[in-house]
């Protein structure tokens, strides 16, 4: 299988704080990949040097895709709150016109769930609500690579289905890149995971392949990674 991405040795410094530590990543086209830490890991400043946002200190970064083709839904998106979501996403789609119609920004906003609030302005909208938003936003383009952070963490259960449900169908058809600390989103949608601590990666592989024994759960499993000086062979 092609790669979309690959990370070698990335190292980001501020200061004396090394926030990303000799990362490797490798992301398949096509796949789904979660990105597993908690807070202060480096996994929104791994996505802001993948996006250009922030200047990496050291370390390759090698695209497998058009740079262009590639979108970062951050993790509190905002937007000018006199806009309707129907107005967002429209001006989301105007790079892509010519490849994408009007009538997307429709069926995208539905594929988020926010199909009745369509046309309302989105300076009323929950924080839930404008996470989907962006999401749809981020989508309207048909981009190769799709980065997000913490695309599920101000969602209720059946926001973050949708969501979860949407990043599911572009399997096969974007790459997506996505951190979180919601364990049970990475074993439910992703083909494979990097597990992160203080910037350094301490397992990429497969969900399945971090379990150390056969009825080992998922969550149990990066728990037991995450305490100090413990790793998965």
């Amino acid at each position: 299988m092609s790669q979309a991405l690959v990370l070698a040795s990335l190292t980001k410094l501020f200061g004396n704080v090394r926030a990303l530590d000799q990362l490797d990543l490798t992301l398949e086209l096509g796949s789904i990949h979660g990105f597993v830490g908690p807070n202060g890991a480096g996994k929104t400043t791994m996505l802001s040097i993948v996006a250009g946002l922030k200047r990496k200190t050291s370390g390759n970064i090698t695209f497998g895709i058009h740079e262009h083709q590639m979108m970062l839904m951050p993790d509190t998106p905002d937007f000018f709150p006199l806009l309707t979501a129907r107005e967002v996403v429209d001006l989301a789609r105007y790079p892509f016109r010519k490849e994408v119609s009007e009538q997307a920004v429709a069926q995208t906003i539905e594929e988020v769930g926010l199909a009745e609030a369509i046309d309302r302005r989105v300076g009323g909208f929950s924080r839930g609500m404008k996470q989907r938003l962006g999401l749809a936003a981020t989508l309207i383009g048909n981009p190769q690579l799709v980065l997000l952070d913490e695309p599920c963490s101000a969602l209720d259960p059946i926001g973050r289905r949708e969501v979860l449900d949407t990043i599911s169908r572009l399997r096969g058809k974007s790459t997506v890149l996505f951190s979180t600390h919601i364990l049970s989103d990475v074993e439910d949608v992703c083909d494979s995971v990097t597990v992160v601590d203080h910037g350094s990666a301490l397992y990429g592989g497969s969900v399945g392949g971090i379990k150390k024994f056969e009825d080992q759960s998922f969550e149990n499993a990066v728990l037991e990674l995450l305490q100090p000086g413990r790793n998965i062979e």
